[in-house]
């Protein structure tokens, strides 16, 4: 692990971005990966918690789960204009996640958009336990 017992960092793909996220646990570890999300989306320290979504989603297994995961956060940015600073997980399994999301309706004048996301992709995707929790690999098509 890097830096703390949880985190994430972003890395340079060929026109592309990627996230590295690490944790104690895979609930913190989605988490982590949602906020390096965020960060490419939006600047998360200008984001006010005004409201919360909901998020469900489920795939065949815990790497297609974060997939769907990011990619769901990017559906709820662009159709609901939605700029998100945080979120919680509050149920996971192997195959289907629920979380609490809290940001507030996009102010093109106080947020600082960041790269526009299209989709978070299969490439380089990983995740795997390591010798102090979980850690995991994702890239982000730009």
């Amino acid at each position: 692990m890097e830096q703390g017992a949880a985190g994430f960092a972003i890395f340079a793909v060929t026109a592309d971005l990627g996230i590295h996220a690490w944790a104690l646990d895979c609930v913190e570890l989605f988490r982590q990966a949602a906020r390096g999300l965020l960060s490419v989306m939006f600047e998360p320290s200008r984001v006010r918690t005004e409201r919360s979504v909901v998020v469900t989603v489920s795939a065949a297994d815990r790497e297609s789960l974060l997939v769907a995961w990011l990619n769901e956060l990017v559906f709820v940015a662009e159709t609901e204009h939605f700029a998100m600073a945080d979120c919680a997980i509050t149920a996971l399994t192997e195959t289907r996640l629920t979380a609490n999301v809290w940001g507030e309706t996009i102010a093109p004048d106080r947020h600082t958009l960041g790269s526009g996301v299209k989709a978070v992709t299969y490439n380089q995707l990983a995740i795997s336990p390591t010798a102090g929790g979980w850690e995991a690999r994702v890239v982000v098509d730009l």
